[in-house]
């Protein structure tokens, strides 16, 4: 009995330690594309950082769930992360936010929101539709509001000109304004959804906590110093040297981000509203968003 209580201790201690090592240690991280991997280009050139980057929730979901997942940090959309904690289907815990919001709506003018027609818009029962509910009166908007599988279903409508008005995300928005001019179509940003939400739901901050970076319990030391260096990028170099996010997309490549060329993301860096914060500073933030999707974190779900 003595020996079993001895390897049950010897396990726990193991499984503790994981992810114990020196400060240059190698790891791997996963992120959606798009904000989520751009919030990482500081590690962009970091040779003990192995990045994946994945299309959609479904990876990011089966990752979070998994007791030997091979990622130490996980980037994700906080409800859905939240989501896995509450329902103590994982391994990670909540350390930072990283995005506050990129939604923006994009029109021909103010007047295609009380027009007829249609509101192409994405994200059907996710952070989008949320987010679109929670910070406009949509009972005021003219257009009938149809929901597409993706954001560049949206981009296709309001090219073709099947949609006056859109929900898009940058640097989606930006690349889509750029294609319809070359067709002759003149497309605007309409409303900024971060600053609607401030005003609808009195917030301090312009924008809501989207997408975080949840670390494998066990690892907050060992990742520690990669955290420090991403969020050094994204909140001080990035504003002050434009040029080195060209550099770091170009490493990281435009691909594997999800964007079309490192000159976009340097254009619509500000409207990504990319900040680390340490979660447990903005948790009644969290608690606010998380409450559209009848969510809530104890303590224990965030890292000291």
């Amino acid at each position: 009995m003595k020996f079993l209580k001895g390897l049950l201790v010897i396990a726990m201690t193991l499984t503790l330690t994981a992810c114990a090592g020196k400060d240059d240690e190698p790891i791997k991280v996963l992120a959606p594309l798009g904000a989520p991997s751009i919030s990482l280009l500081g590690l962009a050139e970091n040779e003990n950082v192995t990045i994946d980057t994945v299309d959609g929730p479904n990876v990011l979901s089966a990752e979070m769930t998994k007791e030997d997942s091979e990622y130490d940090i996980i980037i994700a959309p906080i409800n859905l992360g939240a989501g896995m904690i509450t329902k103590g289907k994982s391994q990670y815990i909540l350390d930072s936010v990283v995005t506050w919001g990129n939604l923006y709506i994009v029109g021909t003018d103010e007047s295609a929101l009380s027009s007829d027609g249609m509101f192409a818009a994405f994200g059907e029962k996710s952070v989008p539709q949320k987010i679109l509910m929670s910070s406009m009166d949509v009972k005021s908007i003219q257009p009938e509001i149809t929901y597409f599988a993706s954001a560049n279903e949206v981009q296709q409508q309001l090219i073709s000109k099947k949609a006056n008005v859109g929900l898009l995300a940058e640097p989606a928005v930006t690349a889509t304004i750029a294609k319809a001019k070359e067709k002759g179509i003149e497309l605007k940003i309409l409303k900024d959804l971060q600053k609607e939400y401030k005003i609808k739901n009195n917030t301090g901050r312009v924008g809501y906590p989207q997408a975080a970076l949840f670390i494998k319990k066990g690892c907050e030391d060992k990742v520690k110093p990669y955290v420090e260096e991403a969020a050094k990028f994204a909140n001080e170099t990035a504003l002050k040297e434009k040029n080195s996010i060209k550099k770091a997309v170009e490493t990281m490549t435009p691909e594997k981000i999800g964007v079309p060329n490192s000159e976009i993301v340097k254009k619509t860096w500000k409207r990504q509203n990319i900040k680390y914060v340490k979660a447990n500073e903005v948790k009644d933030e969290i608690s606010l968003f998380l409450k559209h999707f009848k969510l809530t974190l104890n303590d224990d779900a965030y890292s000291k």
